[in-house]
């Protein structure tokens, strides 16, 4: 045999069918010249059945061995001892081969027998994350590389080379490590020749499992990972180098300096590690990066995206210096310079004006820390000048390891002299030395209100302008803004940016408009782009007809399903129509169940920042469903920037000051869903209404993955059920399927009896009227269901949900039942079933213990709140 592919196989029944397939159906000759080698370490699942499958098949070329579980390290070298192949390769039984790979290997090995005992192929990663592996760019050509010359081209993986069967007579893997058992291997192999081949022609599949449960997935969470590794890896190939060289070659330094980049970017050791396991962590990193010089740190950390070199060369030498001149701060470990204040930026997310404040919120994102520097704003009015501190000054909402890059927000409040123009800077300086402030540029996010292009904007009734750095406040007059807006018309004429003429056209109506639409009250509802039926709906039918003197609109996407049924009402407009697009930039208010700019904003994706000046409507979040969830990550103010946000309960109220979304409290109002107003318990049908809700594990997967995964096996196996089916018919109830948006693009993947009615086209209001029963896992709809107290079960399968930090405990808080055994979930709708669907007391006390308003008039209570906010 050419070639021996030792495959370690642990309960792999899902994939070890394209893995040995890929190597079956290599253009090189499989029967005569390739040799699998099965070897299952303790497999429970069908693993077994498989590989004998194929044993029967290629009796000639496939074996397969059975040992007790000891590790995928204790596999391969079983596997070793009974290789015949003049090259081996280990495979693991997720992975998959290209089907050129053992051509190209086998032809550029022959050719360079002599020179290397090792071959590498590129990686790509499939399934969960696809895409080229970082270690690609070695792959530029096919050649030998020469590890004295090229010592930044390492080698980790032992499932992406070939090696010679002869030098395994020296060398097996370390069943002491968890991961990297091959990296060590390999590279005590290369400090033999210091060379190996690189093909570029060929690869490996390298699968990112849906589930997250591989072991380099799982081995975060595992101490052995850390301390084990740091010993019997990094400083284990060290001390073999030393004992070869005298010293540690460079290209060793490289890997180790490569690998131990991705141990110290997650935080996970954090949670893993005690106290004085991080200690002992700390102090062997230590240990092992003194033997590393500091030009291969700088190697490869010269791009340094995740901002690693602080904390790496604090590890090497200790603690940072910080010193100041009155042109610059510097931050310095060993008179090497981690970072200079000079060098950063501030990004603004909010500029505003507001009851005679002006208000700015952003971040510096830096190695410097909020205990490093002081952010002020400096405040001119005439002759007297006056700094302001921030409000908020810290690390809050954009978290990162606080080792690397952070995140120093900041949100100033700064009031404004009604007749005194001002100028407005944002300085910065060192917190522990008299260094004079520095300016630093400014720039802009496309939700702040303001951008270089379009520079000034109008609120009430100031002007604020930024120009060379500076942001100046002036009283409002249009023959200001005259010769500001033709300049930048004239800019757009002469730099023509993408979608320069579209913003040609609406800047100039806005210009020739903007002096009678100025002071006009407009409200723009909205729920989605593609569909309605949601709280602004609701809420745009109850006061649409109101003699108020604000003009209301509603507006969706004509295509949009709900768009006919709603035509009939008054000023329903085209979203991205021209008249949608200029009514938004007079609109003093954005009334929506989504707060999102993508959903909102008709200029996102159209080179927005051309506009951003021109918008300064306020966005009121009527929500899409109740927040029970700690989502601040994504709802917080800083991109958000709500000046109202609608609850329906204190506790969920509560829970938007409790983490860290950074609003203030009169922001969060305790008014209701309007379209709860329009909720009724209809009895004159009988169906269960089956709605889980999405998982965002499945994001961006193909349909072959989204089949594999745990989130569609367990619901597919709820639509299929049959004892559900035989129960609804018994008892003449109807059972229908509302799947979530991101379920309805692969619903026909289900396997979904001809009994089950998958509904996309009745409202979901209709659906919560008209069912009796609801099953759900973690879906908000689980509040509009239980407003009309009709029961509801959660079945929660597994601890799959993407979100962990809640105020609502389904246990102690929930309006049903909890259930994670789908038989269990059966036997409680049968019950049920049985009585009526009617809800049980406990849960019917829960229901009105939770909600603070039951008088069908939340839509009074949210358009009379939206008008005070004026």
């Amino acid at each position: 045999m050419i070639f021996s592919i030792i495959m370690a196989c642990y309960n792999v029944e899902k994939y070890i069918d394209e893995a040995i397939c890929s190597i079956i159906n290599q253009t090189f000759n499989f029967r005569d010249n390739v040799e699998i080698i099965l070897v299952d370490d303790g497999s429970v699942d069908s693993t077994a059945e498989i590989c004998k499958k194929y044993v029967l098949e290629y009796p000639e070329n496939i074996k397969y061995f059975y040992k007790t579980n000891g590790g995928q390290a204790s596999a391969r070298n079983f596997g070793i001892g009974h290789a015949n192949g003049k090259y081996l390769n280990f495979l693991d039984a997720d992975d998959k081969l290209t089907e050129n790979t053992l051509e190209n290997v086998y032809a550029f090995f022959e050719e360079h027998y002599d020179e290397i005992d090792l071959v590498a192929i590129p990686m790509y990663f499939f399934e969960r994350k696809t895409g080229d592996h970082h270690l690609n760019y070695k792959f530029n050509e096919t050649r030998v590389i020469d590890l004295e010359v090229d010592w930044w081209y390492p080698q980790l993986s032992a499932s992406s080379a070939f090696f010679k069967n002869s030098i395994f007579d020296d060398f097996q893997f370390d069943t002491y490590l968890i991961s990297s058992e091959d990296a060590i291997m390999v590279n005590k192999l290369l400090l033999n020749k210091k060379n190996y081949g690189i093909v570029k022609n060929g690869g490996l599949m390298y699968r990112k499992h849906v589930d997250e449960n591989s072991t380099i997935d799982t081995a975060l969470s595992d101490k052995r990972f850390y301390i084990n590794r740091l010993d019997g890896f990094f400083l284990e190939l060290i001390h073999y180098a030393i004992d070869e060289y005298g010293y540690v070659p460079k290209f060793i330094q490289y890997l180790i300096i490569y690998d131990i980049k991705w141990l110290l970017i997650s935080d996970e050791r954090f949670d893993v590690l005690n106290n004085e396991e991080l200690d002992e962590f700390n102090k062997k990193t230590h240990q092992i990066l003194s033997y590393i010089e500091n030009g291969v740190i700088e190697k490869e950390l010269e791009d340094d995206f995740y901002g690693v070199r602080k904390i790496i060369f604090s590890l090497k030498y200790g603690g940072y210096n910080i010193s100041s001149d009155e042109n610059d701060v510097v931050m310095s470990i060993n008179d090497i310079v981690i970072d200079k204040l000079s060098k950063n930026k501030f990004c603004l997310d909010i500029i505003e004006i507001n009851k005679n404040h002006l208000y700015i919120s952003g971040f510096l994102k830096s190695f410097f820390t909020s205990g490093d520097v002081l952010i002020n704003v400096l405040k001119k009015s005439g002759k007297s000048k006056q700094f302001f501190s921030p409000k908020l000054f810290n690390y809050i909402n954009r978290k990162e390891n606080v080792n690397l890059r952070s995140y120093i927000n900041f949100d100033f409040e700064i009031p404004l002299d009604s007749n005194d123009s001002s100028e407005i800077s944002i300085l910065v300086k060192s917190k522990d030395s008299s260094s004079n402030f520095i300016h630093l540029p400014i720039n802009f996010f496309n939700h702040a209100r303001l951008s270089k292009t379009s520079y000034y904007s109008v609120w009430d009734d100031y002007l604020i302008v930024f120009k060379d750095n500076i942001f100046l406040i002036t009283r409002y007059s249009f023959f200001k803004i005259f010769p500001m807006e033709v300049n930048i018309l004239f800019n757009l004429i002469k730099s023509r940016p993408p979608f320069w003429t579209s913003a040609l056209f609406f800047r100039f109506v806005y210009l020739l408009l903007l002096p009678f639409y100025r002071n006009k009250k407009i409200w723009m509802f909205m729920d989605r782009r593609d569909g309605a039926d949601d709280n602004a709906e609701h809420l745009y039918k109850y006061c649409f007809n109101f003699n108020d003197g604000i003009k209301k609109y509603f507006t969706l996407s004509e295509d949009a399903h709900d768009f006919e049924r709603l035509n009939s009402l008054k000023n329903v407009i085209p979203f991205y129509s021209i008249k949608q697009r200029i009514l938004y930039l007079f609109a003093d208010k954005i009334i929506s169940s989504h707060p999102d700019e993508f959903v909102l904003n008709p200029f996102l994706g159209k080179n927005v920042q051309l506009y951003s000046g021109l918008i300064n409507s306020g966005k009121i979040f009527l929500q899409h469903g109740v927040t029970k969830d700690n989502i601040s990550s994504w709802l917080k103010k800083f991109d958000k920037n709500l000046v109202m946000l609608v609850t329906v309960s204190d506790l969920e109220a509560k829970s938007f000051l409790k983490y860290e979304y950074n609003y203030n409290p009169d922001v969060i109002k305790v008014l209701g869903f309007p379209r709860f107003d329009n909720l009724n318990n209809v009895s004159d049908k009988k169906q269960i209404l089956i709605m889980p809700t999405w998982r965002r594990s499945v994001d961006e997967l193909d349909e072959n993955s989204i089949k594999k995964s745990l989130y569609f096996n367990k619901i597919n196996s709820l639509f299929s059920n049959k004892k559900l089916i035989k129960l609804a018919e018994k008892h003449g109830y109807d059972i229908i399927i509302k799947p979530h948006p991101k379920i309805k693009e692969f619903i026909h993947l289900f396997d979904i009896n001809d009994y089950v009615h998958v509904d996309v086209e009745n409202s979901y209001q209709y659906l919560f009227n008209n069912s009796s029963l609801l099953i759900t896992d973690y879906s908000s709809v689980a509040f509009d269901f239980a407003y009309n107290k009709k029961p509801i079960i959660y079945f929660q399968y597994a601890d799959d949900y993407h979100f962990h930090e809640s105020f609502f405990d389904y246990d102690t808080m929930g309006f049903g039942e909890v259930v994670s055994n789908e038989n269990d979930l059966v036997d409680i709708i049968e019950e049920y079933l049985l009585n009526n669907c009617i809800m049980k007391e406990e849960y019917i006390k829960r229901v009105d213990k939770f909600y603070k308003f039951k008088d069908k008039n939340n839509c009074k209570r949210v358009y009379d709140s939206i008008k005070n906010l004026d």
